[in-house]
């Protein structure tokens, strides 16, 4: 088992782990910043840890808090806005191939 700390100074996002198949970014958003449309090629899994942020891809927006999570596939369009001080872990993953 290997423990990894987030830190409480960081100004934007710190990768907590880095590896050729999985990285987990810590990201802070204060209220009303926001991070426009943008897709990347991993499965990600959002989980906010603090505040709520309404997370958007081309069809709905949901807002998510701590217990809501948000699952995306690959290159799946998306953006997000921080209603609250926010802090999110968004781990993105390359997976095998759903049968």
């Amino acid at each position: 088992m290997k423990v990894y700390h987030g830190r409480t100074d960081i100004e934007r996002f710190e990768h907590l782990v880095e590896t050729s198949s999985q990285t987990v970014t810590h990201l802070v958003l204060p209220a009303g910043q926001a991070i426009g449309q943008h897709h990347v090629p991993y499965t990600v899994v959002v989980v906010p840890v603090k505040g709520r942020i309404l997370f958007s891809d081309e069809k709905e927006t949901a807002e998510i808090y701590p217990g809501v999570i948000i699952r995306m596939a690959p290159h799946e369009v998306h953006s997000l806005e921080a209603v609250e001080d926010s802090e999110l872990m968004v781990i993105k993953s390359h997976l095998a191939p759903e049968a």
